[in-house]
């Protein structure tokens, strides 16, 4: 069975922005990424952290754009954030107290592991923290 590739909101943000540092890296994996044959999974909560991201970094314009082809793209399955979902993260984070994780990231850790996952497209050091394996990698 091959497993499905986590993407996460750091890797999406660089890929999209051109004026970030190692755009081009990025871009090219997530491009190689999208052939996946296990496919590619994200949650609400990254797409909604990500338009936050892009509208204060980039504009209102970008961030919709953004959003858009996401959402529109028929090989990333979007998990939605149901109320147990919820309160499995919030358990990851009271049992991790002084690490600075977001709600965002104790989500997407909880749908990897429900899932089986081990691979994140992601610049975020806290998904090897988590035992995950960073795409791409972090040199």
């Amino acid at each position: 069975m091959i497993v499905p590739i986590f993407l996460d909101t750091s890797g999406l943000y660089v890929a999209g922005d051109r004026r970030a540092p190692r755009h081009d890296v990025v871009r090219a994996q997530l491009m190689a990424l999208s052939a996946h044959p296990g496919g590619l999974v994200t949650t609400e909560a990254v797409i909604t952290e990500t338009h936050a991201m892009v509208l204060r970094r980039v504009g209102p314009d970008a961030a919709l754009a953004m959003v858009e082809r996401l959402t529109a793209s028929p090989r990333i399955e979007i998990v939605p954030v149901d109320a147990p979902l919820r309160q499995a993260a919030v358990h990851i984070l009271r049992s991790r107290p002084g690490r600075p994780y977001s709600l965002a990231d104790a989500i997407s850790f909880q749908v990897m592991r429900a899932r089986g996952m081990t691979h994140a497209f992601t610049l975020d050091r806290d998904f090897a923290a988590e035992g995950f394996t960073l795409v791409p990698a972090i040199p």
